[in-house]
């Protein structure tokens, strides 16, 4: 075992990565929301959204008293060039509802899953919905 999965002790399934890797490189799906299974032990795929499916979906799927990942396809107007862009954003989600250990335990695994997808350009940490607001985000990975 590595220290990082030591550290917090929750593997990552096989699943995260490959279905990354069809948004990534496929572009055949916008969206995927990470969650840990019951026992804590694990980060797997809970869902993903079709291609064309909308940031507000997305942004429903984040439950208030749950945490979870998610990596989001954004698709925004390069504000340089006006040219369209995109980039492969990974969420945080840890609403103040959410329980102390469950919050800890996905704070110390996030590193585990963030590493092995690789293509991410940058992470939005976000407690409320006006954390994912696209302008907030969009604000975020122009800076990247």
């Amino acid at each position: 075992k590595n220290l990082d999965e030591m550290a917090s002790g929750v593997g990552v399934s096989d699943d995260c990565v490959t279905v990354f890797n069809d948004l990534k490189l496929k572009h055949n799906i916008n969206y995927i929301i990470y969650k840990m299974n019951d026992k804590m032990t694990e980060i797997n795929v809970l869902e993903q959204g079709a291609k064309g499916a909308s940031y507000d979906e997305f942004v429903g799927k984040l439950p208030d008293d749950s945490c979870r990942y998610g990596v989001f396809d954004v698709e925004y107007t390069d504000p340089k060039t006006g040219g369209q862009r995109n980039k492969i954003v990974f969420y945080h989600w840890a609403p103040d509802s959410c329980k102390v250990r469950e919050k800890m335990i996905y704070a110390s695994s996030k590193d585990e899953l963030k590493k092995r997808l690789v293509g991410v350009a940058t992470e939005v940490q976000a407690s409320d919905k006006g954390d994912v607001e696209m302008t907030v985000v969009v604000e975020r990975v122009v800076r990247v």
